[in-house]
């Protein structure tokens, strides 16, 4: 790896509850070219494969495009579930789906019941009336919970699934989301709702291990309070951008607030200098090619994934603050390996 040149960065650590704040300079770190372990593609060739059916809850056949590495590996796969956004559905992320596959995970992407082709097939993707057809579902509480069924759903099925040529390991999942799907993964990791008819409410599912949360919604929105991420102590990625404005026109602390309030063991920020909502083009169905702030995004999230699953060099890596002039980052954790 070669060391980073020309660039300095600010990033605020904190270590069992000692905080520091310093100016690092440029002998410490790693260049924008990515020159780790974490910021390319892995070892793996990648499989996709789409079942129309997975499971089913609620009345609701949960369709699901399944990235997963190839050839196989001897031992159970760890799984990641990656939650579209609103207007999305299975076939997006693509590619930061592909890159966590090649890394040896199986990625399940789920299409959820407010995915425009359940919701309103008769529709096409670019008809004008779907933008305000959709933007209901955000607040509509039916919606939040159905979402949730579906991932336990998901989670509930991967001991002894035979969909996939490959064992998954139905225990530390991982849960991933963007935009609507941070809302569903925040949810799965325990964050508790008020003043939405669901208070109380256990979202959790104890298969989950940790969450991958890009551009996440903060309090005041959706049942969020400021007291509703006090049981969230798995480990934590929270991704934004400096301009990723929320449904509301709410702004970067609204976004961050996750990070700020949770008691997670290990948790990281990362904020995209003059990155919008959609982070480098990641809610992209296409190839599965990532570039710039794209594949900066989906290194961090590697990163992340590999140190839940016991890589204390991937961990310490995000604590050093990668790609600087892409980044700013925040880092706090306690001193053991959350998996280890």
């Amino acid at each position: 790896m070669r060391p980073e040149v020309g660039h300095a960065r600010r990033i605020v650590v904190t270590v069992a509850g000692s905080a520091t704040i310093s100016t690092v300079g440029a002998s410490v770190g790693y260049d924008d070219d990515g020159d780790s372990p974490w910021a390319g593609p892995g070892s793996h060739r990648v499989t996709v494969a789409e079942f129309g059916e997975w499971a089913a809850v609620g009345g609701h056949r949960i369709a699901v495009v399944a990235r997963y590495p190839d050839p196989h590996p001897a031992g159970p796969v760890p799984v990641i579930v990656l939650c579209h956004g609103l207007g999305g559905d299975h076939r997006g992320y693509a590619g930061l789906g592909t890159r966590l596959a090649s890394h040896g995970y199986a990625v399940l992407h789920p299409r959820f019941p407010d995915s425009p082709g359940v919701a309103f097939p008769e529709l096409t993707q670019d008809d004008p009336r779907l933008r305000d057809l959709i933007r209901p579902m955000l607040f509509d509480p039916a919606h939040w919970v159905s979402r949730v069924a579906c991932v336990h759903a998901i989670v509930d099925s991967l001991a002894g699934q035979t969909r996939l040529p490959i064992r998954l390991d139905a225990g530390a999942v991982l849960v991933a989301g963007h935009s609507y799907g941070a809302y569903t993964a925040q949810l799965l990791l325990g964050t508790k709702l008020s003043g939405a008819g669901l208070d109380g409410e256990d979202f959790a599912h104890p298969a989950v291990a940790g969450g991958i949360l890009l551009s996440p919604q903060g309090s005041g929105d959706r049942g969020l309070t400021h007291r509703s991420w006090r049981s969230v102590e798995s480990p934590l990625l929270v991704v934004t951008g400096t301009r990723d404005t929320g449904a509301r026109g709410e702004g970067l602390s609204w976004r961050r607030e996750v990070f700020d309030r949770a008691p997670s063991r290990f948790k990281h920020l990362a904020i995209v200098r003059g990155g919008d909502h959609f982070l480098g083009g990641i809610p992209d169905p296409g190839t599965g090619f990532l570039a710039g702030t794209g594949a900066a995004v989906s290194a961090v999230t590697v990163a992340f994934a590999c140190h839940v699953h016991g890589d204390r060099a991937a961990g310490a890596w995000l604590a050093a603050g990668p790609f600087p002039t892409t980044f700013e980052h925040a880092h706090r954790e306690e001193p053991a390996c959350p998996m280890s």
